[in-house]
């Protein structure tokens, strides 16, 4: 098969195929509300806040709960916790269809809401124990794709079933697909082994489980830690003579608690750059995620069909941008370059406020997709370096309860994204008070109270994207060092009585 090739034998593809199903369902159901804003809108009457509002709930309650779910990957089989997730996740995805009214649906969003906050810790640690450190960010890449495609298959199937039976029908029918991945994870992915001894090689054919390393027939609730070879990251950043941060290097040869490894975790500089661009980027995606589509309806005059499918054409620029993102952050690495992967997101995220901004300014649908196409490519290219550089940067035993942080103050600033969007597009609403009110739009149909709003909200918060591209790039040498107080760390770990190499400030 030809993308088992790519991807390097049937094991990795299995691994990719059912983690990007898993964040392609939770991306599928986002989608999937901001193509029923309309109808939803209308069934409820509420306006555009009280969009937000259903989003940014389940969001900040997802922020909330991740935290103790971080604690628990670290400590307990992930795979198990993840097969749960699906199955109660469809169950309520199909109640949230038959809701009758708003509160009901709010507060079945909020409790899905609790549920999205096992999968950001439970990936992120299973990619870092199956992923090859020099393959990382083109394997998850891969799988990042997932959420622009359960994002594009949410748009659509919900916006067709939509005109065609209801949005009722169309949100329930999303629910399906939960069942198919909880049993995928029962059938192709064991629990693996931690701490390096389940990396996938090129051309393996099955996964290593805790089980097979341990000769237990049930999964140990902690396996222990082993240490694998550095990372082409620490290898060239020592070769460079780059010293750890002493207070990046953990001293705990125990299991720390939740507050310990937070603290941990908050005093890595880059660390703590990575979760501030991280943190800018969903909130914009999440902002244009749920009010694109309404705009190119309101903007350009079209049908909820019609807007369906331009979102999706824009989007899959997005996908192109995730794939090229991870492989270019890798090929830099590999060429000499550690700071690769900063360097790929730095760039990306500035490019978006550069080409995004005057794309919604454009007044012809013929010219802005094209243009909206390239800025997606853009914002797609920051996620998979991202996500990659933060497993580079804190020990592996610590990889979910430091996901969970950067979830929980990621997912914060996501929650707010569509309510403050939705106010500032409704401040911005009048008649000529857009960013938009000097641009001849007479050949098309623009609503005041919409297009001009949306169209001033998507160019405000373009600009913090800018800012945050800023703060990656001057934190390009922190990276390095943090990269190799986590392998200190990680020796520690192992044998906490070697002091060796915490020499640096």
């Amino acid at each position: 098969m030809r993308l088992s090739s790519l991807l390097g034998g049937p094991a990795r593809l299995h691994v990719v195929v059912i983690l990007a199903a898993v964040v392609g369902l939770q991306s599928a159901d986002s989608g999937a509300i901001g193509a029923l804003a309309a109808p939803i809108e209308a069934t409820f009457h509420v306006g555009n806040t009280g969009l937000g509002l259903l989003v940014a709930a389940s969001t900040i309650v997802g922020a909330l709960t991740c935290l103790p779910f971080g604690v628990y990957v670290d400590r307990h089989n992930r795979t198990r916790l993840l097969r749960a997730v699906a199955v109660v996740w469809g169950l309520s995805t199909v109640v949230s269809g038959m809701s009758g009214s708003f509160q009901m649906l709010l507060a079945v969003r909020v409790f899905q809401g609790g549920l999205t906050a096992v999968v950001g810790p439970a990936l992120a640690s299973l990619a870092g124990d199956l992923f090859p450190t020099a393959e990382r960010s083109r394997l998850w890449s891969y799988v990042l794709t997932g959420e622009l495609i359960g994002a594009g298959i949410g748009i659509t199937v919900a916006g067709v079933l939509s005109g065609l039976v209801g949005w009722r029908v169309a949100l329930s029918v999303l629910g399906i697909p939960a069942f198919v991945i909880a049993w995928a994870l029962h059938r192709f992915l064991p629990e693996p082994a931690r701490g390096g001894r389940a990396r996938l090689a090129p051309g393996a054919v099955s996964i290593l489980g805790v089980g097979d390393v341990d000769g237990a027939a049930e999964v140990p609730e902690c396996p222990p830690i082993g240490l694998e070879a550095p990372s082409e990251v620490v290898v060239q950043a020592e070769r460079m003579g780059v010293r750890p941060y002493r207070r990046s290097v953990i001293d705990r040869s125990d299991d720390p608690d939740i507050w310990t490894a937070t603290r941990y975790a908050l005093r890595i500089r880059s660390n703590d750059a990575l979760i501030l661009a991280s943190g800018i980027g969903y909130f914009f995606e999440q902002g244009v995620q749920t009010f694109m589509e309404l705009f190119l309806r309101e903007r350009f005059g079209v049908g909820q069909a019609g807007a369906s499918l331009l979102f999706v054409v824009v989007a899959s620029g997005a996908l192109l941008g995730v794939v090229l993102g991870g492989h270019a952050a890798d090929r830099l690495v590999r060429s000499g370059r550690p700071t690769g992967r900063l360097g790929v997101a730095a760039v990306a995220l500035g490019g978006v406020t550069a080409v995004f901004a005057p794309a919604v300014l454009i007044p012809s649908l013929v010219a802005a997709v094209p243009v909206l196409a390239v800025s997606a490519v853009l914002l797609g290219a920051i996620n998979p370096p991202m996500d990659t550089a933060r497993l580079d940067v804190v020990p592996s035993f610590l990889w979910g309860r430091a996901e969970a942080i950067r979830t929980t103050i990621r997912q914060s600033l996501q929650g707010f994204a569509p309510l403050l969007f939705g106010v500032v597009s409704v401040a911005f609403g009048a008649p000529r008070s857009g960013f938009g009110a000097g641009v001849d739009t007479r050949a098309v149909r623009v609503s005041a109270t919409s297009a001009q709003g949306l169209e001033a909200a998507f160019v405000i918060f373009s600009l913090p994207l800018l800012v945050a591209g800023v703060v990656l790039w001057a934190s390009r040498h922190p990276y390095l060092r943090d990269a190799v107080a986590a392998r200190r760390s990680e020796e520690r770990r192992v044998a906490p009585g070697d002091r060796s190499g915490s020499d640096g400030t």
